[in-house]
């Protein structure tokens, strides 16, 4: 009998034990657990702050890396000697400009270059011939260029139509697109370091 109170005490001790173990745990839960949240959070925000800081600073390192390619492509320091020269360099990115757009080159004309203080002007007449909405392609990658390319000046006439598609067969005449043939100056720049 002794022994069955003994294991009675023992199995209520075990018991109060887990009980009291579960109202501590719960109470832990209640008191302590809101404050890790708080915490959980305010660092999820720190952590979501420095990476948008961190992806601001890549995007400003590129640009300022563009920045000075532009100033050493268009600038000219003592002791840089250009491997390749303006006409060369300029008649190849208007090469390959115009066969990714599929347009036509007729033609390309360097005029002398004018300088002016520290800048000198390198100037060409250009014509193309091709779709219209080409012609606007190859204007924004003469932005997207290392050196300075401005468009000075340019004409645009109309050369002719052409049949765009077809429609089962059909001609669809309603997507006619006409050709154009575009004379422009562009230059491009050097400038001295002053």
């Amino acid at each position: 009998m002794k022994e069955i109170k003994k294991k009675n005490t023992a199995a209520s001790l075990i018991l109060l034990t887990v009980v009291v173990a579960f109202i501590a745990a719960v109470a832990f839960d209640r008191i302590h657990m809101p404050k890790f949240k708080q915490e959980f959070v305010k660092i999820e925000k720190e952590r979501v702050a420095v990476s948008n800081k961190l992806v601001t600073a890549t995007i400003v390192q590129e640009r300022l890396n563009h920045v000075r390619e532009l100033i050493f492509n268009n600038m000219d320091f003592p002791g840089q000697p250009d491997t390749v020269d303006h006409e060369t360099q300029f008649f190849q990115f208007i090469t390959t400009c115009v066969s990714d757009l599929k347009l036509k080159l007729v033609s390309v004309k360097p005029i002398t270059p004018v300088t002016n203080g520290r800048v000198t002007t390198f100037g060409y007449d250009v014509e193309i011939e091709g779709d219209f909405f080409r012609f606007g392609e190859l204007c924004a990658k003469f932005e997207n260029n290392r050196r300075i390319v401005t468009i000075e000046s340019f004409d645009v006439d109309l050369i002719g139509e052409r049949d765009v598609g077809k429609t089962r067969g059909r001609n669809n005449h309603s997507t006619e697109n006409k050709d154009i043939r575009v004379k422009m100056r562009i230059n491009t720049y050097r400038v001295q370091k002053g």
